[in-house]
């Protein structure tokens, strides 16, 4: 991975680049599928409907929404998404991963983990992530990434709420540093 570390960049998506995330995301959303057995519209295309809520004033302050892309040297290679929409912290300041997708050709090469460690260190406090019940690849990938980004400090929950059916990972990302 020493060749593509060097080139991973994690950007902020700015207003101009939503079209870019909507487009990826029928990717994200094909992907899950598998998983959620969702269908697209009766044009062919997913939804996706708070998209965009990432640049409104009332979604950026009051929903911390913040959007990424994610570049391997000037090659599109996914997005997250973050908010505060917390399932058992309703503290506004909890941060959630709500969307994270790598385009499969950089799969399994580290740069999930790359990213998800720079989102983490970008942002204070508590976390939640939460994954769908029947993706078991995201729940072994999301634990393996908490467990060393904490050092094992996070608790795991199985949810089964109505705003939330699955696990929920969530741990405290203390200030200048790993947790």
């Amino acid at each position: 991975m020493n060749n593509i570390e060097n080139q991973i960049q994690l950007l902020r998506a700015e207003e101009q680049d939503k079209p870019v995330i909507r487009n990826l995301m029928q990717y994200y959303q094909y992907d899950a599928t598998e998983y959620n057995n969702d269908d697209p519209s009766s044009f062919g295309l997913f939804d996706y409907k708070y998209l965009d809520h990432y640049w409104t004033d009332y979604g950026k302050e009051i929903e911390g929404r913040v959007a990424y892309i994610i570049k391997i040297s000037d090659s599109l290679a996914g997005f997250a998404l973050v908010n505060n929409y917390s399932v058992f912290n309703k503290d506004s300041n909890t941060k959630t991963i709500a969307e994270f997708f790598i385009m499969r050709k950089w799969r399994k090469k580290g740069i999930g983990k790359d990213i998800a460690f720079r989102i983490l260190d970008t942002h204070e406090g508590l976390w939640e992530v939460k994954q769908e019940k029947e993706n078991i690849i995201a729940q072994k990938f999301w634990e393996s990434v908490v467990n060393q980004y904490t050092d094992g400090r996070y608790r795991k929950h199985e949810s089964h709420q109505p705003e939330w059916d699955g696990p929920i990972i969530y741990f405290n990302k203390q200030i200048g540093g790993h947790s």
